[in-house]
């Protein structure tokens, strides 16, 4: 069964967005050309834009006609280690947002206390109502904003290190673990798409309808979780890549 004539005209639009045809902030052909180009009804081409609308795509402004959103996208590798800074001093987050000719910024640092309920416990592998550390902040990419992060410790993790402190670190906070004894070794993701919630809204800005991405990444030493990191990011404005190599399996397809 074929698409509805409206979405079959959103995802042509849609495809010319993505690959540039059609750049940020350049106005979208008028509604009777539209009409023209595509064959199609005036309802048809209404509804087309209300679903790029609705996708954080385009935007329409009264009187001025429709035109491409100027929010533009950001690439994260996530196979990147969150909370690893070189010897610039800059985290994976900093150096990939300089690198593709972006500004970052961090914002809104805050540390508190917590009991950990059935889904953080779970994930850290710790009793229900056990105290964790959270760490929180907000991102920033040219001035607008692109990703909430909350990561949570075991309290016995990271007692007696710079975690317990209200402030970002300088090394990075795998750098810190390690210093006291706490290798990270791997990472789990866990990828996801849903609706935001109200707060996340209005952090992000959105128009009713656009998702946001949750990345959940669960920290391993050899023996145990180290650390939970929720990521909350703006559906429409990040693409997640992950790089995997292969050089240490030997030949593997053999």
């Amino acid at each position: 069964m074929s698409e509805p004539l409206y979405r079959q005209v959103a995802d042509d639009l849609r495809k010319k967005i993505v690959s540039g045809s059609l750049q940020p902030g350049q106005r979208l052909p008028s509604q009777s050309e539209l009409e023209q180009l595509f064959g199609v009804s005036t309802n048809t081409i209404r509804l087309a834009i209300a679903l790029l609308a609705n996708q954080g795509l385009v935007e329409t402004r009264q009187g001025l006609g429709t035109y491409v959103n100027t929010r533009l996208t950001f690439t994260m590798v996530m196979s990147n280690v969150e909370g690893l800074r070189s010897d610039s001093g800059k985290d994976a987050f900093t150096s990939s947002v300089e690198e593709q000719g972006r500004t970052p910024a961090q914002e809104g640092f805050s540390m508190e206390l917590r009991k950990a309920g059935p889904l953080i416990a779970g994930y850290l592998q710790i009793p229900e109502d056990s105290v964790v550390v959270v760490r929180r902040s907000h991102r920033l990419i040219d001035g607008q904003s692109w990703s909430l992060q909350d990561s949570f410790y075991p309290m016995d993790v990271a007692q007696g290190t710079g975690l317990m402190l209200p402030m970002d670190l300088e090394h990075g906070t795998i750098r810190e673990l390690a210093d006291h004894g706490h290798v990270q070794v791997r990472h789990r993701d866990e990828v996801m798409t849903r609706m935001p919630t109200p707060t996340e809204a209005a952090f992000f800005g959105r128009r009713p309808g656009v998702p946001v991405l949750e990345v959940i990444r669960t920290a391993y030493s050899a023996e145990r979780p180290l650390r939970l990191t929720i990521s909350v990011y703006a559906g429409d404005l990040t693409h997640l890549a992950y790089e995997i190599d292969y050089s240490g399996q030997g030949h593997l397809f053999q």
